[in-house]
């Protein structure tokens, strides 16, 4: 017997997974949603090395001032 997984949303292919499920040689088993506990921690955290620009100003005329110096 082979296995073969797909993951499927249960909204958007209704109609699949009935279909699917008529058969008698498929098994469809739904998996519980993921929580945010289930979910892997990030392996590193960059906060420390990565600044946040705090510039207050018109974007659209300092880029015109920058582009005119050429």
């Amino acid at each position: 017997m082979q296995q073969v997984i797909i993951k499927v949303e249960e909204g958007k292919y209704t109609l699949l997974l009935q279909l699917l499920r008529s058969l008698d040689y498929v098994k469809v088993v739904s998996q519980p949603a993921k929580s945010a506990k289930n979910l892997p921690k990030p392996k590193y955290d960059f906060s420390d090395l990565a600044g946040k620009l705090q510039w207050r100003g018109d974007a659209v005329t300092e880029q015109r001032r920058m582009r005119d110096e050429w």
